[in-house]
C-alpha cells in the first residue's frame, strides 16, 4: 500500500515513542472535531443561542466518528442534507436560491468524509484516497453494500463541494483532518427508500474496512428539546427514557 508516513519520535525511545504516539492521536482527534466545528459555526453563526432550532455545531457533534483503537486512527463526518439546510438558514449570506440549488445537488448521495491510517514503528500512516475508497462501504438496513460512487456519476457540482470541505477542515484540524477524503453513496435503496434517514427511527451505518461504525436517528440535534416530567432535565428529543431517573418520555416525532 501507499502510505503517507508523519514520523513522530526516534525509534530509539521506544516508551516514549509510544506515548509520543497516543498523545499526537489524541491532539488530531481533537483537532479534527474543532475543524469541523469551526465550519459549522462559519456556515451558521448565530444557532447557537437558539435553544429550540436545529444547531448546526451539535449535528456535526452528532455526525462525527472519532476512533483511535486497535493500531488504527479513523475519522468519520456523515454530512446528511439537512446540516446545508440547517447552516444556511441563519446565514444571511446565503439566498434561498443558493439552499436550494446545494440540496438538489447533494440530495440523491449519503455524503461521508473518512480519513483513515494505520499506526506503525513509530508513525501513523495515512491512507490515499484510493485505498480509504476500496475499504469504505455504506450499508443500508437489508444489509446491502454500497461503494462509493465515481465522480463521473456525481453532480458536476458536488466534486467541487468536497473540494472546498478538503481544505476548510484541513487548515486547523491537523494531520488528521488533512487526510480526509469525501465520498457520495447512493442516497436511496432499490426500493426508493432513504438508506440515511435523520428523521426516521433506524441507523446509518459505514464500515471502513473490519470496523463497524453507526450512527442512531432520528438525529437529536434535528428534534426540539424535551423535558422530563419527573426531574426536569432537558434532553435530546430522540431520548425514549431519562438517563437520570429512567422515566419514560413522550420523544419526537
Amino acid at each position: 500500500m501507499n502510505l503517507k508516513s508523519e514520523i513522530l519520535k526516534p525509534k530509539s525511545d521506544i516508551p516514549s515513542l509510544k506515548f509520543g504516539i497516543w498523545n499526537m492521536i489524541s491532539r488530531d482527534l481533537a483537532r479534527a472535531a474543532l475543524a469541523a466545528l469551526a465550519l459549522a459555526l462559519v456556515c451558521a453563526p448565530f444557532t447557537l443561542a437558539q435553544d429550540q432550532r436545529p444547531d448546526a455545531t451539535q449535528m456535526v457533534l452528532e455526525c462525527m466518528k472519532l476512533s483511535n483503537a486497535d493500531g488504527e486512527i479513523t475519522m468519520l463526518w456523515w454530512v446528511p442534507e439537512e446540516f446545508w439546510k440547517v447552516s444556511a438558514a441563519s446565514n444571511p449570506r446565503i439566498t434561498p436560491a443558493q439552499v436550494e440549488t446545494m440540496l438538489k445537488a447533494t440530495h440523491p448521495y449519503t455524503i461521508v468524509g473518512v480519513s483513515s491510517g494505520k499506526i506503525r514503528a513509530g508513525a501513523v500512516a495515512y491512507r490515499t484516497e484510493p485505498e480509504v475508497r476500496d475499504m469504505i462501504r455504506l450499508k443500508d438496513r437489508k444489509g446491502n453494500s454500497y461503494s462509493p460512487l465515481p465522480d463521473s456519476q456525481l453532480d458536476p457540482s458536488v466534486p467541487g463541494l468536497f473540494a472546498v470541505l478538503k481544505p476548510s477542515m484541513a487548515k486547523t484540524g491537523g494531520a488528521l483532518a488533512q487526510n480526509i477524503f469525501f465520498y457520495a453513496f447512493p442516497g436511496t435503496a432499490k426500493n426508493g427508500v432513504r438508506i440515511c434517514d435523520t428523521v426516521k427511527e433506524g441507523f446509518c451505518e459505514v464500515d471502513v474496512g473490519a470496523r463497524q461504525f453507526r450512527w442512531r436517528t432520528p438525529l437529536g440535534s434535528l428534534l426540539p428539546k424535551q423535558k422530563c416530567p419527573t426531574c426536569g432535565e432537558m434532553l435530546s428529543g430522540a431520548y425514549k427514557y431519562c438517563p437520570y431517573d429512567g422515566t419514560k418520555l413522550k420523544g419526537n416525532k
